[in-house]
């Protein structure tokens, strides 16, 4: 537990000493929304750079260096299939993942997003076909057994329908979220696993309704390759 700790700590070190300052110019010139989006996406891409920093500095450790397991599998594939239906119509989600462990507590990854949704008004007979995508970058770290803290930026391709837009808009717009959270994850036997997460969105706006709403519960699974 105490390894795993200063691990943690040194990610955040190295985060906050070599790289924040630099981005704090193009952050002051921001406006509010673009603010914490930028913050959003800088925070998710240092994390992958500094947990790299992180996996040299642990192989350097000489003797130490040999508790790593060499027969580990470090690169892991999983997803979640996901649906809902009603009475209006229904919608279907996939999203598969890629991702890879930087050191045994902390992984990094990414995932695609696809969701269908089919449903007719409520006062008339007009069918809407929805399609949206999209992809996500994320962070994870296993502090203490089976519980987890996970960050996420997600970029997603919001398909409205015509009536939720003016005529001379797109029908067409890109959703920006950011999600915070923590699960759980339990191994399933061999390179099985399966996770279970509670996310909430920070960047939360009124198009974020049409596919979340916090919090967001996620059951996923995956295999160590």
């Amino acid at each position: 537990m105490e390894v795993r700790y200063n691990h943690f700590l040194l990610v955040i070190h190295t985060f906050f000493r070599h790289y924040y300052c630099i981005f704090t110019p193009f952050i002051l010139k921001t406006d509010k929304f673009m603010n914490q989006l930028l913050k959003a996406a800088i925070v998710l891409i240092l994390m992958v750079i500094s947990g790299v920093e992180l996996q040299a500095q642990y192989m350097n450790l000489g003797e130490q260096a040999t508790k790593v397991k060499t027969n580990e599998h470090r690169w892991f594939v999983g997803g979640m299939l996901g649906g809902s239906f009603s009475s209006y119509g229904g919608s279907f989600e996939i999203a598969p993942i890629v991702g890879y462990k930087v050191t045994p507590e902390f992984a990094v990854g990414t995932r695609l997003t696809y969701i269908y949704s089919s449903y007719k008004g409520q006062y008339s007979s007009t069918r809407y076909n929805l399609n949206d995508y999209g992809a996500s970058l994320f962070a994870r770290y296993q502090f203490y057994k089976y519980f987890f803290g996970q960050a996420e930026y997600e970029a997603l391709s919001l398909e409205m329908p015509p009536f939720a837009v003016l005529p001379d808009e797109s029908t067409r717009i890109l959703l920006n979220s950011l999600f915070v959270g923590g699960g759980i994850i339990q191994p399933l036997g061999g390179r099985g696993f399966a996770t279970v997460a509670i996310l909430f969105n920070l960047l939360e706006n009124e198009y974020s309704s049409y596919v979340y709403s916090n919090p967001i519960i996620r059951v996923g699974f995956g295999v160590g390759l």
